[in-house]
């Protein structure tokens, strides 16, 4: 019976020896990770119709169903590790971001549980001391790794230049964060005075291998590039700094997956977002050292025919803007019918704002960028809510004298569109564009006149491009310039007056010829 039971002891004990070997010694079955990615709602709290494929006619968005949508979409992770991230351009572009200066979407954002939120160009409309205040009120991390204060190197205390999140089952992923290089060009310059704003290149690939030298088992890169126009030189270096993952924007209709190149996969969110949407990009990692198995990514709308938003984040939304509701009903006029904004071409609501700072200083020509419009216009009531959504950014109306050759230098610089071109008021032009490396400017003039190279003329604008705003940096040679009211103001009380004699129809008239060849 002992010799029974001494061989039923050894068996068990050598079984139990071979159990706990291959359960330390076998490799480790793949894990997952996701990134689940925000970002680009230029301030949208609220949700709204949408106006293109594929969402066209859909009540979409809003900080409440997007909450929804990433608490359904983390739900299916079923305990997976994974982070929640924003690409930024989040706190400005709308009226609700305006009259609370920021703090109505960071409470949102709050709301949603993000871990961290890459720092735009549009982060920086208030201005410094405000973006400090509002990364107090953050529950949150502004992420920027390329701005520093110019002399001393030095990262704002107000940014994080990396950040190391621990999503659980022992993973470390670092984040990085590339700003806009061109900020200072994209915002108001004295928003940035004494920053500096790096290119990728070897400060980027340092910070990535110190990264890894903490120990860190993914690096992922956020910025703001669109995958289909950054150039060879930004990619090289961000390639050559070799994160795991870097997250671009893309102008698809259509999701692109997510594909690797140079050993780097890029994964991108849409920069028609406006809250729209939420990515996801799943990957599989394989055992210590870990490495990407697989990748994937998924796009999820914030179709309120398909979800129910989040009620307490709509409570959140409802608080934080409640004092401003009164302010974005006022009316302004009435509009016929439905105007869309335009990039490359000639635009009825460029016309519109144009004319408006024209009227306004009885300049000769008035100019307004076409990036500076950033929505559509509906037939009906126009608020000023709308008009907030269709200038959102704090410009003041500006008048200089510019010589015609430095007015026939902004007119060639519009006709590459590597900016979108500049709307008109008072003159008209007229250029060929193969590519924005193949253009050229055919003929200007000036009411009816052909410019004049060496006579002065009067020139209105916006206050950004009246900096070198979008890279129009002949504007930086106008003479005697008078800065007058906020460009917004002055849009309203133009739409006021005209609107007094009915609905308004807008047109376009020739102002603008673009021959593509």
């Amino acid at each position: 019976m002992n010799s029974l039971v001494s061989r039923l002891f050894l068996f068990l004990s050598v079984t139990l020896v071979i159990v706990v070997s291959v359960w330390l010694f076998s490799p480790e079955e793949v894990r997952k990770y996701h990134l689940v990615l925000t970002g680009i709602s230029k301030g949208r709290m609220h949700p709204f119709r949408a106006r293109f494929k594929p969402y066209k006619g859909k009540k979409m968005g809003g900080a409440a169903g997007i909450s929804a949508l990433i608490k359904e979409t983390v739900a299916s992770f079923s305990g997976e590790p994974f982070n929640l991230v924003s690409l930024g351009s989040e706190i400005s572009g709308t009226a609700d971001a305006y009259f609370t200066r920021g703090s109505a979407i960071v409470s949102a954002l709050n709301g949603l549980g993000i871990e961290l939120m890459l720092v735009g160009n549009i982060e920086f409309t208030f201005g410094q001391e405000r973006l400090r205040e509002l990364s107090r009120e953050a529950d949150f991390a502004f992420l920027s790794s390329n701005v520093s204060e110019g002399g001393t190197g030095q990262t704002p205390d107000y940014l994080r230049p990396e950040i190391i999140l621990y999503p659980g089952r022992g993973l470390r992923v670092g984040m990085v964060g590339l700003t806009p290089p061109s900020t200072p060009d994209l915002t108001f310059r004295g928003n940035v005075a004494g920053l500096e704003f790096q290119t990728p290149g070897i400060d980027l690939k340092n910070r990535i291998g110190a990264l890894r030298k903490a120990g860190v088992d993914l690096v992922i890169l956020l910025t703001l590039y669109d995958r289909e126009r950054i150039s060879f030189e930004e990619w090289k270096a961000i390639a050559d700094a070799k994160p795991d993952v870097c997250v671009m924007i893309d102008y698809a209709i259509e999701e692109p997956p997510p594909f690797k190149k140079d050993g780097v996969i890029i994964k991108t969110i849409s920069g028609y977002n406006k809250s729209k949407e939420i990515d996801v990009l799943d990957l599989e990692l394989s055992a210590d050292p870990v490495s990407i198995v697989s990748f994937s990514g998924r796009r999820f709308a914030a179709n309120h025919a398909e979800i129910d938003p989040d009620p307490e984040v709509a409570q959140i939304v409802e608080k934080a803007t409640r004092k401003v509701r009164a302010l974005k009903r006022h009316s302004i006029a009435e509009f016929a019918e439905d105007y869309q904004r335009q990039y490359s071409q000639e635009c009825p609501i460029g016309n519109m704002v144009a004319d408006a700072m024209r009227a306004e200083t009885g300049a000769e020509i008035a100019l307004q960028n076409s990036g500076g419009i950033q929505n559509n216009i509906t037939a009906g009531e126009f608020t000023l809510g709308d008009l907030f959504d269709v200038l959102p950014f704090d410009n003041q109306v500006v008048i200089m004298d510019l010589q015609g050759s430095d007015l026939q230098e902004l007119f060639t610089q519009s006709a590459s569109i590597r900016r979108g071109i500049l709307q008109v008021s008072g003159a008209s032009y007229s250029f060929t564009n193969r590519s924005i490396e193949d253009y050229e400017l055919k003929e200007v003039l000036v009411g009816n006149e052909p410019i004049v190279a060496t006579k002065t003329y009067s020139v209105s604008t916006n206050s950004f491009l009246g900096d070198g705003g979008d890279n129009f940096l002949a504007f930086r040679r106008g003479r005697n310039l008078r800065y007058g009211r906020q460009q917004r103001n002055v849009v309203s009380e133009y739409l006021e007056k005209v609107g007094r004699e009915g609905p308004i129809k807008l047109s376009v008239e020739g102002r603008i010829k673009v021959e593509k060849q």
